[in-house]
């Protein structure tokens, strides 16, 4: 007798529980506060500050009962970061035999805008009708990294910075339509020469083409934890504010490189002596975002 009330107690248990199951389809947009966490280069002031930008897409829920939901979706999620790089420099003239430019003060300022599609997973907890909790991670794919800015060498001259580091590894077949700069430089003899670069520079000016011919400087997979709250308004009409804490490393190793020095056998050409050097540092996206969603 005991065990047929257990029984038929697990039965109700499981009657109660596939009653309540429901399935959820919804959608969500709203703003992106963003940035890049990694360790700043060692003497000079490099630095990530919070940027703006933008999410939406659709989500799909699975009620496993009154209090828990699994939920998963598609969303397009731009995020990036504000970069500044003040501190010695160098620089590479690649129109001129990749002649080099030494130890002078470089300051480099930069709006980074990366361009995710992500895929979150989350297990929402909803203790009220009016609020509700999510916790889990989310898997992303790099669609379109980009870059704009301003670089200075010293008062020598300034240079605009236009990054697509997708589009950027195939030359245009246009040439170089926004025009040459000219800079005073000299040879090996302390003579004067003028030596030309690019007014506008694209995101692998500095590079050979054969160092990033296979490679791209930031990496197509991001993934990391999602830690989030929403609050309804009424059955369907929610705000929400969830943070993205990335675990991958998002800049390729390969390509990112030192801006204050480099190894240089002395002359005045980067040449098959000389390399750059690459710094295997971790860095991370961090993403707050605020979203106002609708579900059906």
């Amino acid at each position: 007798m005991k065990n047929i009330k257990y029984i038929i107690a697990i039965i109700l248990f499981g009657y109660t529980i596939s009653y309540s199951q429901e399935y959820h389809i919804g959608i969500k947009g709203g703003m992106n506060f963003s940035t890049i966490k990694g360790v700043p280069e060692a003497g000079v002031d490099e630095k990530y500050s919070y940027t703006n930008g933008f999410h939406f897409g659709i989500e799909g829920l699975y009620s496993m009962n009154d209090y828990f939901s699994l939920g998963t979706g598609i969303m397009y999620t731009q995020i990036g970061s504000k970069y500044i790089y003040e501190g010695p420099g160098y620089y590479v003239f690649p129109e001129e035999g990749y002649y080099l430019l030494k130890s002078d003060h470089v300051t480099y300022k930069m709006n980074i805008s990366n361009s995710y599609i992500n895929l979150p997973l989350n297990l929402y907890f909803r203790p009220i009708d009016k609020f509700e909790l999510k916790f889990g991670g989310y898997l992303g794919f790099l669609i379109n990294p980009t870059a704009t800015g301003k670089m200075s060498f010293g008062n020598k001259f300034n240079q605009q910075l236009k990054y697509n580091y997708y589009s950027d590894k195939t030359p245009s077949i246009y040439g170089y339509r926004d025009g040459y700069l000219r800079v005073k430089t000299y040879d090996e003899d302390n003579n004067e020469i003028i030596r030309q670069t690019r007014k506008v520079a694209n995101a692998y000016y500095q590079y050979k083409p054969e160092e990033y011919k296979d490679e791209s400087f930031y990496n197509v997979v991001d993934y990391g934890i999602n830690i989030g709250a929403n609050y309804y308004f009424n059955s369907s009409l929610y705000i929400g504010i969830n943070l993205q804490y990335g675990l991958a490393d998002i800049t390729n190793n390969k390509l990112d490189r030192s801006l204050k020095s480099l190894v240089d056998d002395g002359d005045l050409f980067l040449n098959n002596n000389d390399h750059y050097i690459y710094r295997e540092d971790f860095d991370t996206n961090y993403n707050i975002q605020t979203s106002v969603g609708f579900r059906f």
